[in-house]
């Protein structure tokens, strides 16, 4: 068996490799990690959220293909995620905290940027051009979360995160449309990882805090949805809610790919990104 920890350090280790420089952005109580890099393009700033129990290293092969397009690229880990642990004493972050943190993360960009978020980082993301307009130029969501979820959905999406090891080994079928071959030796430290408090505080409120239909109409920035055809965690009503109730979006749908866009379809995505921050120069 793998630790997950050792994913995490590669895809850090990749991104400074690729010109990312590492900050930390304090956001109330809590911190945000940033990997900031100037980009080449004339296109706006990207900032790239991460999912619930995810990593900046999920975006690690994707944020770099984006600085051809975009002026500046910033991928963030949220607190007590990946290498961003909760320090002693610090309290498991909130969804809210999440939210507040990604709206620090902006304010120390100091300009609007394009959020690609994927999850729950897709989530926070439209939740942020709703309520912080000034600040996003536009969003992309990368199987966001945030559709609201009829009580059997709700129930099999908890059940997905319950934690052990059968749910651990379970989960890579759930996220990926080809699971990876390596993916088991990492179930038991994914099992560990479910019950950190840090993760177990967003598992705990899953269902409990989805963006409304008012929500949505309230954003008029351009959005993208990219939404994946074998997508084993969030159920395909999401994708249409999203297309029913976005006023200036588009839902796309990719073939052969689950609910990590950024790692499956990723030159894809990396592709309609591109197109999307060129159309916004």
């Amino acid at each position: 068996m793998l630790p997950l920890s050792a994913i995490f350090a590669a895809g850090h280790a990749l991104l400074r490799m690729r010109g990312f420089a590492l900050r930390e952005v304090p956001s109330g109580p809590l911190r945000v990690s940033m990997y900031d890099r100037r980009g080449a393009g004339s296109g706006p700033p990207a900032l790239l959220v991460h999912g619930l129990g995810g990593s900046a290293a999920s975006f690690a092969l994707l944020a770099p293909e984006l600085t051809a397009a975009a002026r500046r690229v910033v991928v963030l880990e949220l607190p007590g995620h990946g290498l961003n642990r909760l320090r002693s004493g610090e309290r498991p972050a909130a969804i809210a905290d999440h939210a507040r943190a990604l709206v620090s993360a902006l304010e120390d960009l100091g300009e609007p940027a394009v959020l690609i978020g994927n999850s729950l980082g897709g989530a926070l993301c439209l939740h942020t051009a709703a309520t912080a307009p000034e600040r996003v130029r536009g969003v992309v969501g990368l199987a966001p979360a945030g559709a609201p979820l009829a009580g059997g959905d709700r129930d099999a999406l908890r059940h997905a995160f319950r934690g052990g090891l059968q749910a651990a080994l379970e989960m890579p079928g759930r996220l990926y449309r080809r699971p990876p071959r390596l993916a088991r030796l990492f179930a038991r430290d994914l099992a560990r990882h479910w019950s950190t408090p840090a993760v177990a505080r967003l598992v705990d409120q899953i269902g409990e805090q989805a963006l409304s239909a008012e929500d949505l109409r309230r954003i008029s920035q351009p959005v993208l949805v990219l939404w994946g055809e074998a997508d084993g965690i969030l159920p395909a009503s999401g994708a249409e809610w999203f297309r029913a109730h976005l006023p200036g979006g588009a839902v796309e749908v990719l073939p052969d790919c689950g609910h990590l866009p950024q790692l499956e379809q990723r030159k894809l995505v990396a592709r309609r990104v591109t197109r999307f921050l060129e159309e916004l120069r």
